[in-house]
């Protein structure tokens, strides 16, 4: 065993209960323990929250997305629908069309996105995922009927027996002075859906047909929506669907769709992340002051070793094992409190939030590598903590060899 960690070692060993220095090194220890069990716990908990979020936004997103590169339509061409549903994977493509328009009931109106779907949309992942929806008929006597998010008709007081919404929307390529600027139709809303609350407060799904004679877009889309068999790999279908597209189309799947929120998610993880690591180097600095006083306490020693032949690096390597050993013990300590505060979190849901009169316990999952981070995080500021007492003890030693020199002579 080198003898610069056998010491290292003997200074770390519980030998002198009592000292200053046992104690500011159990101080150390404890901090980077509770430093390292706080970011553990804090990365887990972001994990659980991004992973709760992107169920979330993956409820209405679609698997891949078929729109156009320039502008917001394209036309509907059959013969290229063809060629994509010919794809091994692909189960089946949802036809899309969406436009804003103001919808009116009684006294009450708000702004609203019709999303315009074909026939078959009970094939859409936005179906098969709504938290509730009402029975889906888009026609009924030769008239079309929609269903509203429910904070849409909360807004409108709808009510089954009041349920025919007027929809305006601005007339294309202008009018003559004496005619009006907008286009209004009348519109059955015989159900209500619940996704989430920003699609419950702006959709109202609507037959095709209907969409198509508001807006004047005859054949017109806005996008596709491609419905992927359950065994075939999202990125290779991506790839194969996006050769048969020309080039005024392009495919996007569900993590560019969301792209704008999963970069806020990363961005305030980072800045945890960061704020947190700010925590680790201060729970460093007491490693710092412990080996700074343990330098003190221990010249006569280095002196010592300096006049029986150990070199200036030996003795530097000796604080510098010194605090190493007492930051890993932290640090093990630490990841082993976070992994077990995390799993009984996970296991039995300790920590709740109440959601209407419910209590949901707070989403946490525990990654490996949250635990290689904390370790290579923790194990580089004790690195940076240990550098001025490590040189600080060299200068003393090479001292001591020059006093030990001078009197030999």
């Amino acid at each position: 065993m080198q003898i610069s960690f056998f010491l290292a070692r003997r200074y770390v060993k519980k030998y002198a209960h009592t000292t200053l220095i046992y104690r500011l090194s159990r101080l150390s220890c404890y901090s980077m323990a509770l430093g390292s069990a706080i970011l553990v716990l804090i990365l887990s908990t972001m994990n659980g929250m991004e992973k709760v979020l992107s169920n979330l936004f993956y409820t209405y997103t679609p698997a891949l997305k078929i729109e156009p590169k320039i502008g917001k339509t394209f036309v509907s061409d059959a013969e290229l629908k063809g060629h994509i549903m010919h794809l091994s994977g692909v189960a089946d493509i949802v036809e899309v069309l969406e436009a804003t328009a103001l919808v009116r009931l009684h006294r009450q109106q708000v702004i609203v996105t019709l999303k315009g779907v074909s026939k078959n949309f009970t094939a859409s992942e936005l179906y098969r995922n709504t938290t509730f929806m009402d029975g889906v008929t888009f026609w009924r006597d030769g008239r079309p009927q929609a269903i509203a998010g429910i904070l849409v008709g909360q807004f409108l007081q709808w009510t089954p027996h009041s349920n025919r919404v007027e929809v305006f929307y601005p007339k294309q390529g202008g009018c003559y002075p004496l005619c009006k600027p907008y286009k209004r139709m009348r519109l059955a809303v015989h159900g209500l859906f619940s996704i989430a609350r920003q699609i419950d407060s702006q959709y109202i799904i609507a037959p095709m047909d209907f969409v198509e004679a508001l807006t004047d877009g005859s054949h017109q889309r806005t996008h596709w929506e491609v419905v992927l068999e359950e065994t075939a790999d999202l990125e290779s279908m991506q790839a194969r669907i996006q050769q048969v597209l020309p080039d005024g189309y392009k495919v996007t799947h569900r993590d560019e769709q969301n792209a704008p929120r999963r970069r806020a998610i990363f961005i305030e993880r980072l800045s945890v992340c960061f704020i947190f690591g700010l925590v680790l180097l201060l729970a460093a600095l007491h490693i710092f002051f412990m080996l700074c006083m343990l330098i003190v306490h221990k010249q006569k020693d280095i002196a010592m070793l300096a006049a029986l032949g150990a070199t200036p690096s030996q003795i530097g390597k000796i604080i510098c094992y010194n605090g190493l050993l007492v930051s890993l013990e932290g640090i093990l300590y630490g990841l082993i409190i976070g992994w077990g505060l995390g799993f009984l979190q996970q296991k039995f849901g300790i920590i709740t939030f109440t959601r209407v009169r419910s209590k949901i316990p707070y989403p946490i999952e525990i990654h490996g590598l949250d635990w290689v981070y904390t370790a290579i995080v923790t194990t580089l500021f004790s690195l940076l903590a240990t550098l001025w007492p490590m040189q600080r003890a060299m200068q003393l030693a090479r001292k001591s060899l020059g006093r030990t020199s001078l009197i030999d002579r």
